[in-house]
């Protein structure tokens, strides 16, 4: 199946590093109504030149309006882009978190690094999943004991016989 999420004017995907831009720059203008070339470097830990190359980038895929030596601010398409990456860093962080049973911070960690690789049918099963098991406590429990037995045991270890609990 094809993914077309968020493809561009030229029908490409915007790769992870363009996807993190985005993500810079919508952060950026969470906290001020304006950012620049020199911010989104800043928030990136970016060389300016290196952002001045993916804002130009992002102009070319319509995600980002700029005009030279000016301001940053995310097209429509931009901000659509921005808010699914969030959708799905949040999905993937309460999937990581709440049914694998990671710490919020390393949950966090990996999602950042998972949203920008995982397909958009992936993702939603992972959210149905969740979803279930927060909807079920019952199951949630048997899932929860049960997998910590398993990484008791160590990860990669041999299920019990046939017939064990």
């Amino acid at each position: 199946m094809a993914n077309t999420r968020n493809r561009s004017p030229r029908g490409e995907r915007p790769s992870p590093t363009m996807e993190q831009y985005v993500e810079a720059i919508a952060q950026l203008l969470t906290q001020a109504k304006v950012c620049s070339v020199s911010d989104i470097a800043a928030e990136a830990n970016v060389s300016r030149p290196a952002a001045s190359r993916a804002v130009r980038d992002l102009a070319e895929r319509a995600l980002v309006e700029h005009r030279a030596y000016g301001y940053v601010d995310l097209t429509p398409e931009g901000r659509a882009l921005a808010g699914k990456l969030d959708a799905r860093h949040e999905a993937l962080q309460t999937f990581l978190a709440e049914v694998l049973g990671f710490e919020e911070g390393v949950a966090d960690e990996e999602a950042c690094r998972l949203e920008h690789l995982i397909n958009d049918e992936t993702i939603e099963r992972l959210a149905l999943l969740t979803q279930f098991l927060s909807d079920h406590p019952q199951t949630s429990e048997d899932w929860r004991r049960k997998l910590t037995d398993a990484l008791e045991r160590g990860p990669l270890s041999k299920p019990d016989e046939p017939g064990q609990p």
